[in-house]
This record gives structure tokens, sequence and C-alpha cells, in this order.
């Protein structure tokens, strides 16, 4: 299984290369800039790490298909595949804040991720690009300078309609906070998929956002992990069942609002919500606890991986540097061993 993560979306261009090649002497498959409403540009802040970095790769996440044109989008990451000669990423998916930001609804998501994803494989040197999609047109597009090895095109999925879309577009595909049981049902419906796509597992790598929160202080971490609990699964309902009760999740969903209040004011107490049904929350959707935890939670991803899980995406957030160090002594050799030894 390969390891990536994903930077904290506060993380400058200078830091976010300074942690990259960090990251890369670990033998780390691939780091993340993330995409927020208030963050800066994705893409952008990865400059400096594709141009100092030899190995690693790199992409934003998530790009969503409503903030930009998908020629833009394009554009954006043919000229990022070339700064860092063919090691780019992306992935594209669905509503994010940044649809508030900009006034948005959310209307024909499935639809605009796949005429996003369609472009943004089929531009090319080779020949001019023109698309007539349903919402996005394309006409005459051919950057003859983008010679590289094509960028890796994952699109994020977790429910069906989804799914069914990113089996037959994507190259690869990556999941939010997967749980066991979840996330065998979710193979089982991307077989199927995949299979009326004429494609197989083979073909596509399953990737699996994961939250990480390991400190050598567990107060720090528990209080962390508490804070962003309002992005885990977006808190839905049909998601939690695997490990809370009917009534955990009605009590969950009516204090949703407060859930996204402590998010926002990083406030680790969440109003209404009582402290077994928030330690049960953390256990089951991230990582967190001090490393005398690890070998607990390696063995949960390995398990993830014998499901079908390729690759885990460690979402990072304070302490970055710590947690790299930690991802990499500890995680890369034990899912990784080839790139550890290397």
């Amino acid at each position: 299984m390969r390891v990536d993560v994903i930077l904290d979306p506060g993380t400058s261009p200078w830091e976010v290369r300074d942690l990259g090649l960090l990251a890369e002497r670990y033998g780390i498959n691939a780091v993340w800039s993330s995409n927020y409403p208030s963050s800066r540009d994705p893409f952008l802040t990865l400059a400096p790490l594709a141009l100092a970095s030899t190995r690693i790769r790199l992409g934003p996440l998530v790009v969503t298909a409503y903030e930009q044109h998908p020629f833009k989008t394009a554009k954006a990451l043919a000229t990022l595949n070339e700064l860092c000669r063919g090691r780019a990423n992306i992935l594209i998916g669905g509503p994010t804040g940044v649809n508030a930001a900009m006034g948005m609804g959310v209307e024909r998501m499935v639809g605009r991720v796949r005429e996003s994803v369609e472009v943004v494989k089929a531009a090319g040197p080779d020949r001019p690009l023109n698309y007539k999609g349903r919402i996005f047109q394309v006409w005459n597009y051919q950057p003859t300078w983008a010679t590289d090895a094509a960028p890796r095109i994952y699109v994020g999925a977790n429910k069906p309609q989804m799914m069914r879309m990113a089996a037959g577009v994507a190259d690869h595909i990556m999941v939010g906070d997967p749980l066991p049981g979840r996330f065998a049902s979710t193979m089982a419906m991307l077989d199927g998929y995949l299979a009326e796509a004429g494609r197989t597992r083979q073909q596509v790598n399953v990737s699996g956002l994961v939250a990480w929160h390991v400190k050598e202080d567990r107060q720090r971490s528990m209080s962390e992990a508490r804070q962003q609990l309002a992005l885990r699964g977006m808190l839905d309902p049909w998601y939690l069942d695997e490990f809370l009760s009917a009534d955990e999740c009605g009590l969950v969903d009516r204090n949703r609002n407060a859930f996204f209040k402590a998010y926002k004011n990083r406030a680790d107490a969440v109003p209404g919500v009582p402290e077994s049904v928030l330690q049960k929350l953390v256990d089951n959707l991230t990582l967190a606890g001090t490393p005398a935890d690890l070998d607990q939670h390696i063995g949960r991803l390995q398990a993830l991986g014998r499901l079908g899980l390729d690759e885990v995406a460690l979402k990072l957030h304070e302490d970055q540097a710590d947690a790299i160090r930690l991802i990499g002594e500890r995680v890369v050799p034990a899912l990784q061993p080839d790139a550890a030894a290397a």
C-alpha cells in the first residue's frame, strides 16, 4: 500500500517545498495540497516543490467541477506536470466549501465531474481537443508543449452515482474516511461498476483519505481530532451507522451545526453531544492517540489493504514535520516496505 500525505490548507509554498522534500526522503509516495475556500491556490502552492523534488508525486485536492472551467483545470494541471516532469496528480470532485464561498449551488454534480475529467484526460499535445458536453465545451485546445508523462487523475467518490461515473472515466478513485464494513461494500459496488465499464480493479488504484492526529501528547491529539470531526464523512448518518446506534446517528445529525461551529472556532467541545459519542467518532473516523497506538492504526490500514485499498492519503494538521517523520519511520516501512528500503 502506497502512503501519501495531504498538507494542511494553511501551509505556505515554501513550507510545502520543505515538507515535500522531507516526505520524499522518507519514501512517501505523494504530497497533496489542500484546496479550501480561504487557502492559497493549490496548483501554485506546489510549484516550489515541483521544481525542487525528483521523485515524489504531487497534486491538488479537491478541485471541484464548479470553481473553474475544466479548460482552466487542464491548463493548470499540465503546467504543474511540466514543472515536476510528469509527476502530477489531481483529485477532481463534487461540491466543497468552495461552492458556498462562491454562492453556488450543487446541481448536476455527477455530470460536472464527469465532463471535467473527460476534458482533463483528453487534453494533450498530439491533436486539438474539441469537446462538446452538456455543461462544458472546449474548442481547439492543443498544448503541444505538454509532452511529459500524463498526470494521474483521481475522482473523489463514495456514493453509488459518483462511483459508477468514476469507474468509467477516472484513472484512479479516492474514497473518504474508509470504515472496514462500509469499505468492503464500496469495493463490491466498485467491482460491479468497473465490470459495466469493461475495466478491472487492476486498472484503477483506490486511495483512502484518513485523518492523522497522532502526537506525543495524547490530549493534544484528541483535541485536534475533535476539532476536525465536522469533515469526517460529512457526518452523514448513512456513513456513521457502522459504529453508532440509530439514536446516536440522529443525535449527531441534529447537532451538525455545533460540529461545524467547533471546526470553525477550532474548539474541541461540541455542545449537545456526549463525550462517549465524540470518542466513538474519533476512534472510528481518525487515527489519533500517541505513537504507542501506531501498531493498532497500522493494523487497521493493513486490514483495509486486504479489502482492496491500494493507497492511503493521511490528512495532516498541526506539527506536520513531526507527523511526516513518524509516518516515514513507522507507517511507510509497514505498508510500503520497498520504498522504505530504497
